[in-house]
């Protein structure tokens, strides 16, 4: 079994093969595998991850009209 190994994101579910292999081993079955590391930053579009982790003294609509009418 011969191997190759390359770094890429995920678009869509799609992995795009560097140029170099485009046409390597072409019309042959291959077996894929997909390795991540855990400590990679999530994406920015999984904001969810943070829904409720903070908790706030106070009504965020409430701080925000108390410190603009500071400036009044």
């Amino acid at each position: 079994m011969q191997a190759i190994e390359f770094e890429a994101q995920l678009k869509d579910g799609v992995i795009h093969l560097p140029r170099a292999y485009r046409h390597w081993r072409e019309d042959i079955p291959v077996k894929v595998i997909v390795l991540a590391d855990e400590d990679e930053t999530p994406s920015r579009k999984d904001i969810n991850r943070h829904a409720g982790k903070i908790a706030l003294p106070q009504d965020p609509l409430e701080y925000q009209t108390a410190i603009r009418d500071e400036w009044t």
